[in-house]
């Protein structure tokens, strides 16, 4: 069976941007959300943001636009 790769940064690329969008929602809302014992900070939503926003781009370039 061949993996069409194509396809797998295209389904990666929407699960990225909604990740870092929501990352962005939490960030700009100065939301922390508890996590077991710890607690998760806007700073830290703000960090996953941006590198969920950079995956995205990169998947999106090759699931889309690479030929």
């Amino acid at each position: 069976m061949k993996i069409n790769w194509k396809e797998v940064f295209k389904f990666l690329s929407g699960a990225a941007f909604v990740g870092s969008i929501t990352n962005l929602y939490l960030y700009l809302n100065n939301i922390s959300v508890p996590f077991f014992t710890y607690t998760i900070t806007p700073e830290l939503f703000g960090l996953r943001f941006v590198v969920g926003f950079i995956l995205f781009l990169l998947f999106f370039y090759h699931g889309y636009l690479k030929k």
